[in-house]
C-alpha cells in the first residue's frame, strides 16, 4: 500500500495543488510518515507530530470506506476538512487503513484539482491503491487498534 500511497502523494506534490504539510498511510496499528515538511517538524516537537498523527488516523477511522448509514450512496471515496490555517484530505482504503494529506490552508486554491488526483487514483481500473485483499479482520485488530490509540 505505502508505494501506492506515496505515489498518489507525488502525484498531488506534482499536480501543485497546495504546499502539502503532512503525508500518512496507516493500516491498522501501523502508520508511515510519507512526507513531512521541515518547517512542521521544525515547528514542534516529536511527541506533538506523533500526537497530531494519532489523532489524524482516529478521525480517519471515523470516516471509514463502508459507512452502513450512507449505503445509498456506495462507499466514502475521501473527505475533506477545513481547519483555519489547515485542509486535510483523507481518503480511506478499507475498514482500518487510508491516506491524510494535509495542506497549508492559504496554499490551496482549486480543491477540485486534489479531489480529481484522488479519485484518478481511486477509480483507477489498474490500480491497487483501494485493494481490499488481505485486509485485517476481527476483534483482534479492532482490540489492537483501540490499544494503541488509547
Amino acid at each position: 500500500m505505502n508505494e501506492e500511497a506515496a505515489a498518489f502523494v507525488d502525484a498531488l506534490r506534482e499536480a501543485d495543488v497546495g504546499q502539502i504539510r503532512r503525508a500518512i498511510a496507516y493500516d491498522g496499528e501501523a502508520y508511515d510518515h510519507l512526507y513531512t515538511r521541515e518547517d512542521v517538524t521544525d515547528a514542534q516537537t516529536p511527541e506533538e507530530i506523533e500526537e497530531t498523527t494519532k489523532n489524524l488516523i482516529l478521525k480517519g477511522f471515523d470516516d471509514e470506506l463502508d459507512q452502513p448509514e450512507f449505503a445509498r450512496f456506495g462507499h466514502l471515496d475521501l473527505s475533506v476538512r477545513w481547519f483555519h490555517d489547515v485542509v486535510v484530505l483523507q481518503v480511506p482504503l478499507g475498514e482500518w487503513s487510508g491516506v491524510i494529506v494535509s495542506f497549508d490552508r492559504d496554499s490551496v486554491v482549486d480543491t477540485g484539482a486534489f479531489t480529481d488526483i484522488a479519485l484518478d487514483y481511486i477509480e483507477s481500473p489498474g490500480s491497487e491503491f483501494r485493494e481490499t485483499e488481505g485486509e485485517p479482520e476481527g476483534e483482534e485488530l479492532d482490540d489492537a487498534v483501540e490499544e494503541q490509540f488509547s
